[in-house]
C-alpha cells in the first residue's frame, strides 16, 4: 500500500515543477528580479503573453516582498519563456508589477522553426 502511494505522489509531482531561481551562463535569475535584470541575464525571451491579475497588495523592500494590506490590487503580469534548445529545460518565468514572481520549470526545449 506504501508504494502505491508513493508512486501515487510521484505521478502527480511529474507535470510542472517550480523554482526559486535559475541560471542563465553565469548568471542566476531569482525571485525580485524586475525585468531588466532579467534581460540583461538572459537575453530576449522566446515569448512573451502579457495580461492582469489581481493579487494580494505587495511592497518591495530591497528586494524582498512585504505585505502591504488585505486588498487586492490589479497588476500587470508577463510570462515569458525561455527556449534553450533540445538538450535544456525551459523556463517560464512570471513577473507581476515588473518583477519575478514565479519560475516554472518546463520540459525540453526545441529548435525554433521545427515543426
Amino acid at each position: 500500500m506504501t508504494r502505491l502511494f508513493v508512486l501515487m505522489l510521484l505521478l502527480m509531482a511529474a507535470g510542472v515543477a517550480h523554482a526559486d531561481s535559475f541560471k542563465c551562463g553565469a548568471a542566476l535569475v531569482s525571485s525580485g528580479d524586475t525585468r531588466d535584470q532579467v534581460s540583461a541575464k538572459c537575453g530576449n525571451p522566446s515569448d512573451i503573453k502579457r495580461g492582469t491579475a489581481f493579487v494580494p497588495s505587495v511592497a518591495w523592500v530591497n528586494g524582498v516582498p512585504v505585505s502591504a494590506g488585505n486588498t487586492l490590487i490589479e497588476v500587470p503580469v508577463e510570462l515569458w519563456l525561455y527556449n534553450f534548445g533540445p538538450t535544456q529545460l525551459m523556463r517560464r518565468v512570471r513577473f507581476e508589477s515588473g518583477r519575478v514572481v514565479a519560475i516554472e520549470i518546463l520540459g525540453y526545449g526545441y529548435v525554433p522553426g521545427s515543426g
